[in-house]
């Protein structure tokens, strides 16, 4: 298996960092997040095309389900993705829209994109990372939509992240917001811009790397997010995330690092 990255993967409640050193390019891909691209501090790549020509940017915004490649033989990067529901997420999306891949000017979110440089080179913690991350997606964001999130896609969203190991369908999931499944069908899509079923599986995708990247075995963790096995679990990692789980070598914090008598 090739190797795409080394360095560190961390996941949060609507988001998560992918950090470190970038080696092979990652295929073409699409996911329900919004995907924030970042060369530290040089150019990162990214195409919607397998024919079309690499576009060099600094700092770049994917949008939601926009099929797109990456790459950055050798250099430092950060990709930071984050659920388009979210209170940020729509703040990102007004800012930037649904529709093509947006540059942004490296000075716009210099100063917490050196903070994250810096917190990762000097080992520190998930949480600091996670602080130095968000503060650039709200850097990027600017103000949020007044309008939030329908309640009872919060109260949705909650439920499968509390339910993954089950065997969820869509009628459970309505009869629990005390919608029909018509109703709830067509105001799920409305309120995320994704289906429920493809929001079902990204949500346990993303389940299944936090414990492989944990410390799990890739066995165990796609058994815990209702994946059949670690091969589908791969399958789907690979369509989302245009890379397969074990081709990402992680680094240990130094905050965590065991000594070394």
């Amino acid at each position: 298996m090739a190797i795409t990255g080394i360095g560190r993967v961390i996941f949060w409640t609507g988001g998560s960092l992918w950090m470190g050193q970038a080696i092979a390019p990652i295929e073409l891909h699409s996911h329900h997040a919004i995907q924030a691209c970042i060369g530290l501090p040089d150019q990162i790549q990214l195409r919607t095309g397998d024919t079309i020509p690499w576009a060099s940017y600094s700092c770049a915004v994917v949008p939601p389900n926009l099929p797109h490649a990456f790459q950055a033989p050798g250099k430092m990067v950060a990709n930071i993705f984050c659920e388009p529901e979210s209170s940020l997420g729509r703040g990102l999306l007004r800012r930037f829209g649904r529709e093509r891949i947006m540059g942004v000017s490296a000075l716009e979110i210099a100063r917490p994109a050196r903070t994250l440089r810096l917190a990762f080179d000097d080992g520190h913690s998930d949480d600091d990372l996670e602080d130095a991350a968000l503060d650039i997606l709200y850097s990027l964001s600017g103000s949020v939509p007044a309008r939030p999130v329908d309640r009872r896609i919060n109260l949705t969203i909650a439920f499968i992240s509390a339910n993954l190991t089950e065997s969820l369908s869509l009628l459970t999931v309505a009869s629990h917001v005390e919608l029909s499944s018509g109703r709830f069908r067509h105001l799920f899509v409305e309120e995320t811009g994704i289906s429920f079923r493809s929001y079902l599986l990204w949500t346990r995708l993303n389940r299944a790397l936090e414990l492989g990247f944990g410390g799990a075995s890739w066995t165990d963790a796609a058994h815990a997010a209702n994946f059949a096995d670690s091969a589908h679990l791969s399958r789907s990692a690979r369509r989302m995330y245009g890379i397969a789980p074990s081709s990402i070598r992680q680094t240990i914090s130094l905050a965590v690092r065991p000594m070394i008598a």
